[in-house]
């Protein structure tokens, strides 16, 4: 694989649609942003650095790139919809997780970077 669409094309139904939902929601929150594949996964580049990272699993989603005290913050807040591993974040592809929630992790992980939006 090469391209974010290759990538999503060889996911399972649940996880694609899943994915697809959190790729247009996280290119919405931050404007100007690209996604790509990277490290074999779906990168976002917000002002030219990658601010986060969305993959899908045989039995999970997953949210990379989070420090571990970002990530236990955001468990403690959504213990419904995410699980803390190391740095990653998993969810489920159902229930969909709400477009707010996706947009809070991403506007949380950009200012743990400190990049101005």
């Amino acid at each position: 694989m090469e391209t974010v669409e290759e990538y999503l094309a060889a996911q399972p139904a649940s996880n694609r649609i899943a994915l697809e939902r959190v790729r247009k929601i996280v290119l919405e929150a931050l404007p100007g942003s690209e996604d790509a594949y990277s490290y074999a996964i779906i990168g976002f580049r917000f002002q030219k650095k990658f601010v986060i990272y969305i993959s899908g699993w045989k039995d999970h989603l997953s949210f990379h790139g989070f420090s571990v005290s970002l990530g236990n913050e955001l468990v403690a807040r959504y213990p419904e919809y995410l699980k803390l591993k190391g740095r990653t974040l998993h969810f489920q592809p159902t229930p969909e997780i709400p477009e707010s929630m996706v947009k809070e992790l991403v506007l949380a992980r950009v200012a743990e970077l400190q990049i101005m939006l």
